[in-house]
């Protein structure tokens, strides 16, 4: 009996309610001998007895005394396999039309991994938080158009500076000014004094900034020669941050540092 309880159990009957139709296959009961045959207190066996007459596998009929039956098992679960397709049905027409609020949720949840940075203040701003929320290593290449004022760079990256001093590692390879060396040259010399890594490069692909191999800002190439017409593209992704790492590294080793650099020229 033990077994056909628990299978009863899976078919979406209580423990109970299993029991008390198990009960009354063999003959007619009332409540109160069901609740003390079943061994539960007579004011819980009616909540028993009403769900199991209302799931459609025990009956009710009025003698001398209200007596509860069984219902022939093949009608009763018919009754309930013809609810549960009931309910499948549900299911399919809600997974349907729940289906696009969990899509745009997603691309909600998507959107918020790429984000597009357009205004000058907007960019710096983005990347001076993320400089201070870094917490082991900013990666990046620089590259014209420049806008660091030369004449005043002390009051200048209080974001790095900040971030170095919390043991923040920057590694930089800039893009080589042939036209304004000098001014190139204080730039390099500032970077290193705030204990940023500095190589220097002939060319790059992009301005790019890596946080923590977790988060990747870039820009590509552009013809506007002004830095207020970059659009620069954030990814908060580590698959995408990784791969950026890896084409910086490439740039890396390529690159030559600023000690080097100075000795040609």
């Amino acid at each position: 009996m033990e077994n056909f309880i628990s299978n009863l159990v899976v078919t979406g009957l209580t423990e109970n309610e299993a029991k008390v139709y198990l009960l009354l296959l063999k003959r007619p009961l009332t409540a109160a001998q069901i609740a003390q045959i079943v061994g539960v207190n007579r004011s819980n066996i009616y909540g028993i007895i009403t769900g199991i007459v209302k799931k459609g596998f025990v009956r009710e009929v009025q003698a001398k005394t209200r007596m509860l039956i069984a219902v022939d098992p093949r009608i009763a679960f018919n009754s309930s396999k013809a609810d549960l397709q009931e309910r499948i049905k549900l299911m399919d027409k809600l997974s349907e039309e729940l289906l696009p609020y969990y899509e745009a949720e997603k691309r909600q949840d998507k959107a918020e991994f790429i984000k597009i940075l357009h205004t000058r203040s907007v960019i710096i701003d983005t990347l001076e938080k993320l400089e201070l929320e870094a917490e082991e290593e900013v990666l990046a290449f620089s590259k014209p158009p420049y806008i660091m004022n030369v004449d005043n760079l002390e009051s200048l990256n209080l974001a790095q500076r900040e971030s170095t001093r919390k043991g923040v590692k920057y590694r930089a390879v800039h893009e080589i000014e042939p036209d304004n060396l000098e001014n190139f040259k204080k730039r390099m010399f500032y970077f290193k004094s705030l204990g940023e890594e500095v190589r220097v490069a002939p060319q790059l692909p992009m301005k790019l900034f890596i946080f923590d191999r977790k988060i990747a800002v870039f820009t590509l190439e552009s013809n506007l020669n002004n830095f207020s017409n970059f659009t620069f593209t954030s990814f908060e992704h580590t698959d995408v941050a990784s791969t950026f790492a890896q084409i910086f590294q490439q740039y890396w080793d390529n690159a030559l540092p600023l000690d080097e650099f100075l000795k040609i020229k």
